[in-house]
């Protein structure tokens, strides 16, 4: 349990930290670069403004033992004993990845990429394509080099006009495969190529060719932030509609041609029916409808005391019907907890109109059935979907929690009796949020025994908790019972009392489905309490979280455009 704990942690400090290393602040209108990504790309991220990565991996302050555990070397080195070339090649780039990653102080030397840089990724067509500023040119070939002797690959220089680039063979990976390695006008340009491609195709990967429709000269990422309302510090996308075409055509997009070179027989009997007239009309309407993935970000600061910044992801939608079922599933999340950095150590909440989720999800799912549609695969699921209606288990889920709008725990500390193991000291909130409490506690008692004898106090009023549920009593803590209007709150500890008379006083509305939040400098600090009192070896990923003053805060919702996630980082230096 507790390496899962921090397992789950640590994930969400890497979440914080793509956010931070793939989004960032200034105008993409002035973002020359930008001349060199195709306006067909099926994949985009782009961070106008430098970020100071340095920075930011110090203040993370991770050890080795967190970014490459003795299981991940003991894994990586198990596939490259028997691997080929390629695959050997590869992890020794990752592991050498992972290594710079702990130490912040080398990462220019070790990379060459800008301690303050901006990067863009990106698909042309098929080939994935990864750029950075680059101070030290010789440090970024280096970083290369050293996998491909580690590995056995034989780099070569190429030449494209008077550009020159090395080349990575891994066509033992993948027939044609190859990596390309350039420097020009002050950036590093990573791509994963093909032989078979054009030589256009490759100037336009390596950024020497200017694509003829370009997201420099096309008004894309503008009336994409202005319908969206998207922050200009960094924007990213991926284009359902550009997958489609890719999907159903053989020359829609370059995606789809390059995609042909995979099929020198003829396409399969399972991807040509894609290619039918009803097949490629039905796709551009589900693309149109779900255009696929907006993300962007905004810094709020960057200087020497720390990294303050936020970022969404939104999945858009044009049907009305999806929109309005999730809009009328969302419940109640109290403010103080929508999803951003807050004081407790942890906290987590959840926002579901109980009553509303059956016939939210029953429009929803008739309208999915509804929708009128010739592609053959498509009515094929279709069919699977009305014969898989879930409405009789949502009814019944209706029915055991009716009236609930949101459920939410606070802890903003705790302490262990080394002696006992007994919790000494506590400072906690649970609250539940309903119509109607009175009668969510009733239809819970003829679910659950032991709440037989539970009374709820009188609006307004609080009781001790042991009074009504002496088992309580053995804890030695004042935990108390109050009930206010919508809301039950359980809570024990001075802060608590005060967030709960806060949140005693909120009208329910219906604001949001999950909002969650953690301070790692007091939660791990908390949990090496466990590990003391337990006599266990305090793990070394653990120590090393002891450093991060990290706050994170995250939120899920539905706003007018679809569902939106909403995350939040602070970082002290």
């Amino acid at each position: 349990m507790r390496k899962t704990l921090i397992a789950a942690a640590i994930v969400a400090a890497g979440v914080a930290g793509y956010f931070a290393l793939n989004q960032s602040s200034t105008s993409a209108s002035s973002f020359t670069e930008l001349d060199y990504v195709p306006a067909d790309t099926a994949l985009f991220s782009g961070q106008f403004t430098a970020l100071d990565i340095v920075s930011y991996l110090k203040s993370l302050g991770m050890s080795p033992a967190q970014y490459n555990s003795d299981e991940m070397q003991q894994a990586m080195a198990a596939l490259s004993e028997d691997g080929s070339p390629a695959l050997k090649f590869a992890i020794a780039l990752f592991q050498d990845y992972l290594t710079v990653l702990t130490s912040p102080e080398t990462f220019v030397a070790n990379t060459g990429i800008m301690a303050k840089t901006r990067s863009l990724s990106y698909l042309v067509g098929a080939a994935p394509v990864v750029r950075f500023e680059v101070s030290d040119a010789l440090a970024f070939q280096a970083f290369f080099e050293r996998a491909a002797t580690q590995s056995g690959v034989v780099s070569e220089q190429r030449q494209l006009g008077e550009h020159s680039y090395q080349v990575y063979p891994l066509g033992d990976a993948m027939p044609g495969l190859e990596l390309l390695v350039s420097i020009d006008r002050g950036w590093g340009t990573v791509v994963l190529h093909n032989t078979q491609l054009s030589a256009e195709h490759r100037a336009q990967s390596l950024a020497q060719s200017k694509p003829a429709q370009n997201l420099g000269n096309s008004q894309k990422l503008t009336e994409m932030s202005k319908k969206y309302q998207l922050h200009q510090d960094g924007i990213g996308f991926l284009s359902t509609e550009q997958l489609a075409l890719a999907f159903t055509t053989t020359d829609g997009n370059q995606l789809a041609k390059d995609l042909q070179l995979t099929f020198t027989d003829g396409l399969p009997a399972a991807l040509e029916v894609w290619h039918s007239d009803a097949c490629r009309t039905d796709a551009a309407m589900l693309a149109k409808t779900w255009p696929g993935l907006v993300m962007d970000a905004k810094i709020a600061q960057q200087d020497n005391s720390g990294l303050h910044m936020s970022g969404t992801m939104l999945w858009p939608t044009e049907s009305k019907i999806a929109l309005e079922g999730m809009q009328s599933m969302q419940g109640f999340i109290p403010s103080s907890l929508a999803g951003g950095i807050h004081p407790s150590m942890f906290y987590l909440a959840m926002g579901t109109e109980i009553s509303q989720l059956t016939p939210a999800i029953s429009k929803m799912w008739a309208g999915m059935t509804d929708l009128t549609l010739s592609c053959e695969p498509l009515v094929a699921i279709q069919e699977q979907m009305k014969a898989q209606n879930p409405m009789m288990m949502l009814a019944m889920a209706g029915m055991a929690a009716n009236g609930l709008q949101g459920a939410s725990v606070t802890i903003n500390g705790f302490s262990i009796d080394m002696n006992t193991g007994q919790p000494k000291a506590a400072d906690a909130l649970v609250t539940l949020s309903a119509d109607n409490p009175q009668t969510l506690l009733a239809n819970a008692k003829a679910m659950l025994p032991p709440l037989a004898n539970i009374t709820l106090p009188a609006d307004g009023e609080d009781i001790a908790v042991a009074d009504i549920f002496p088992p309580v009593a053995m804890l030695n803590l004042d935990v108390r019972l109050k009930l206010s209007g919508n809301h039950l709150l359980l809570y024990v500890g001075d802060k608590a009392t005060a967030q709960a008379q806060v949140i005693a006083k909120e009208a329910l509305k219906k604001n949001g489905m999950i909002a969650f939040g953690m301070d790692y400098q007091q939660f791990f600090a908390a949990l090496g309490e466990m590990f003391v009192m337990s006599g266990q070896p305090m793990p070394a990923e653990l120590e090393s979280m002891l450093q991060s003053d990290m706050k994170i805060g995250m939120s899920v919702g539905v706003n007018e455009h679809g569902v939106v996630i909403s995350t939040e980082m602070k970082l002290a230096d």
